[in-house]
């Protein structure tokens, strides 16, 4: 039997590599077949209900920017984890827009199963969160963050990490609910206690406004 087709050599301790740089390639191959230049991405709790204001305003703001993507010379995608609540928003958007409708979906032991809005050619899965990760900001021209949990935060200070070290393009970065997030986080403290600089936080754009995150977004990535 050839070696990559031994499923148990595949699926063992010493086949991870393969299975690493095959859902790298994979990934890359997708992005590239359907010419998917550059991504808007959509952070959130997968636990927030479709009545929920953030849920309207994730679906809102994502229908926006699905019509405008359509105008652009560049081939964007709305792109998500591909879970329920904010993500399931975020997809629905996209699709009501008849925009590329992108999720990067992970292996997990509950809450995670493909939305039903995610365009079926554009359903990327991974059991490697540091590679799901990658993508995310590899392709990112812009990122929006709405409140969550857990992962949510550990989406947000990768993205504000990979920023403040310029190991990702500068990119329009929206935290959107502002109560919410200076409730959560006192952020002025990490910069008296000088953990990072003032300048740091200008990779931070608070919005409570659909209208005003989408002009603020798609000013910064047309250059305007």
């Amino acid at each position: 039997m050839l070696s990559y087709h031994n499923k148990d050599f595949i699926n063992s301790e010493h086949g991870r590599s393969i299975r690493i740089m095959s859902e790298f390639l994979a990934s890359k191959a997708i992005l590239e077949d359907n010419q998917i230049d550059k991504t808007i991405v959509i952070f959130g709790s997968a636990r927030i209900s479709p009545q929920n204001k953030y849920y309207q305003a994730t679906n809102e703001l994502a229908f926006k920017l699905g019509e405008w993507e359509k105008q652009q010379p560049e081939k964007y995608a709305i792109c998500t984890g591909g879970g329920p609540g904010i993500m399931e928003a975020g997809n629905k958007g996209a699709k009501e827009a008849n925009a590329n409708s992108l999720a990067f979906c992970i292996e997990l032991p509950f809450e995670q199963s493909t939305n039903a809005y995610v365009d079926e050619h554009l359903d990327i899965q991974f059991h490697y969160f540091f590679l799901r990760k990658f993508w995310f900001l590899a392709k990112s021209s812009a990122i929006v963050i709405f409140p969550g949990g857990w992962g949510t935060f550990d989406e947000l200070f990768e993205a504000l990490t990979m920023l403040q070290n310029q190991k990702t393009t500068k990119v329009p970065l929206v935290l959107f609910g502002s109560e919410f997030w200076h409730s959560m986080v006192n952020w002025q403290r990490f910069v008296d206690e000088g953990l990072i600089s003032k300048d740091d936080m200008n990779y931070i754009h608070f919005s409570d406004d659909v209208n005003e995150a989408f002009e603020y977004i798609t000013s910064n990535l047309s250059g305007g």
